[in-house]
């Protein structure tokens, strides 16, 4: 990223902070920046691709965990505590969560351009998520396996989702337990449902 786009990410997160995402506006990133308004789309076209890009940044473990697995380098058990700790880190990481559903809205009432970049990532997620099936738990090629990863990247949007709702349906370390069972004992044994019965 060139140093131009980092100033301006740095800035939109600092106004974004004070001013919440409804606030935040190009020419107040602009002069949090130090620079001019047509200076900033010089790098974006819209305040939205601004928030894309800073949401886009924050939410790249998958693809890190798949290039990991894929190399064949780590055991299961080393990729699943790295999934566990990044979905730990990834709760935790409100100001992203909430860009990520503030820009899905802004692409569900028609911005086709952020609807786009969604289907690109979500495209991105499924197929990472489906290659750590693959490599990590050595799941057989299905015609499944796709689905079941997005069933589980949805079932982490569902969770995010709670979580920055302040939903309170269970703890916490709870909702954590039963992502490492999850990961350790339900995709192994569903996996091999899947590939017994379909």
């Amino acid at each position: 990223m060139s140093d131009g786009k980092t100033k301006v990410i740095e800035a939109a997160l600092h106004v974004i902070s004070e001013l919440g995402i409804n606030g935040a506006t190009v020419r107040g990133i602009a002069e949090e920046a130090g620079i001019s308004t047509g200076a900033i789309y010089h790098y974006y076209h819209s305040k939205e691709d601004i928030l894309y890009d800073i949401f886009d940044q924050g939410l790249t473990a998958s693809n890190r965990i798949a290039e990991i697995s894929l190399k064949g380098e780590k055991s299961r058990q080393e990729i699943t505590d790295d999934i566990y700790a990044s979905m730990v880190e990834r709760f935790g990481k409100s100001a992203e969560n909430r860009l990520q559903f503030y820009l899905a809205h802004e692409a569900m009432l028609g911005n086709t351009e952020l609807q786009n970049k969604f289907i690109e990532k979500y495209n991105d997620w499924i197929s990472r998520v489906e290659d750590i099936l693959l490599s990590a738990y050595q799941a057989q090629p299905h015609r499944l396996n796709r689905a079941l990863a997005a069933w589980l990247i949805a079932a982490v949007d569902g969770i995010v989702m709670q979580l920055i709702l302040n939903v309170g349906a269970a703890e916490g370390d709870d909702i954590l337990a039963v992502f490492d069972l999850l990961l350790e004992e339900g995709i192994p044994h569903f996996l091999k449902i899947m590939q017994d019965r379909c």
